[in-house]
């Protein structure tokens, strides 16, 4: 069976078509890839970020309120104390201001991904809880980053972190 001219004009033309849109659907393709990676990793980011946020919400509020119930923000740890005490590591934390200061690798949630966890603890006024204070108060503000290799926004290819805090109250 022989290919007319007519028949070879089209072949050639179909030929061209796919050659001129295989590139763009390649693109198309791998930043889908991109996204669906950034994602996953985001969500895994967050994951582990609410896990820091539940794990110190579980623990007392305060070194002194393992011992005892305070009275006055006097008997809290001080701003300048707050972090874990002497011989205290990850996950051996006891309060939640333990947290301040910390840096928890992970590389469990996605074995081929190392996230970096940091956070860090302040006191609140309790009265407008958007404000940090340099006293002790009643209420602090655990807030904890996570960042990674693959935290990154498709669209512009920059790093991104994921931030999360939580008030913890003692009354």
């Amino acid at each position: 069976m022989m290919i007319n001219t007519g028949q070879m004009l089209l072949v050639l033309g179909a030929l061209t078509i796919f050659s001129l849109t295989l590139p763009s659907l390649n693109q198309s393709l791998l930043y889908n890839d991109r996204t669906l990676i950034a994602t996953n990793a985001e969500m895994a980011a967050m994951s582990l970020a609410e896990k820091v946020l539940a794990e110190a919400g579980a623990m007392a509020f305060d070194e002194v309120c393992l011992t005892t119930k305070p009275q006055l923000t006097s008997q809290l740890t001080n701003i300048n104390a707050l972090g874990p005490e002497s011989g205290e590591s990850y996950p051996q934390f006891d309060d939640m201001d333990d947290f301040h200061g910390a840096t928890i690798r992970d590389s469990i949630t996605m074995p081929s991904v190392l996230f970096n966890i940091n956070s860090s603890v302040s006191y609140i006024d309790p009265l407008n809880p958007t404000t940090e204070v340099g006293y002790k108060t009643f209420v602090k503000k655990l807030v904890v980053t996570v960042t990674g290799p693959y935290l990154i926004n498709p669209a512009s290819e920059q790093n991104v972190q994921i931030k999360m805090e939580q008030l913890y109250s003692f009354y």
